[in-house]
């Protein structure tokens, strides 16, 4: 892809907030769109996802009748994985799902040795209401997640529930 367009600037779920002549502030979706702007360059890898699922119901709004749709084993996790041969990096983006359950995380790393984990973040609230405001502008944001490490040829983090997670790997 040569361009990416973030189409919601200018109205009410904007990533930056502002007021006139005032300051301006992040909004909680701004994060994970620029760790994939900055992080997410290179190659889409294909991962075989094994993950608690859960049932939920797809809404179609195209049409003049109302269309539901039973998706009935919705994986917990979301996940993708970026290789970057040029920097020599493997990034992760996870999101958990989960409103209330902690998801330990296996990634199985084919292909690549010498794993180092260069930096890993989480962004998560227990409040799931909880946005950023010129009050408070820094409520919800990344912060080190702790216990990502990389063992032989795997990654391993807990994701904390409804959380979005990103772990930056040098790779050789």
């Amino acid at each position: 892809m040569k361009v990416g367009c973030l189409a919601q600037l200018v109205n009410v779920i904007a990533p930056i907030m502002t007021e006139p002549g005032g300051p301006a502030w992040r909004q909680t979706i701004f994060h994970p769109f620029a760790h994939f702007s900055n992080l997410g360059r290179g190659r889409v890898l294909r991962a075989t996802i094994d993950s608690p699922t859960y049932a939920a119901s797809y809404f179609d709004p195209r049409g003049s009748q109302d269309l539901f749709f039973p998706l009935p084993e919705v994986p917990y996790l979301k996940f993708a994985a970026v290789h970057d041969e040029a920097a020599g990096t493997l990034t992760l983006f996870a999101l958990n799902r989960s409103l209330t359950v902690e998801m330990p995380l296996r990634v199985a790393v084919e292909g690549f040795s010498n794993l180092v984990i260069e930096r890993a973040l989480v962004m998560h609230d227990t409040d799931l209401k909880a946005v950023n405001t010129k009050a408070e502008p820094d409520r919800v944001k990344p912060s080190a997640l702790a216990d990502a490490r990389a063992e032989g040829g795997s990654v391993h983090a807990t994701l904390l529930p409804t959380s979005w997670n990103v772990i930056w790997i040098a790779i050789s």
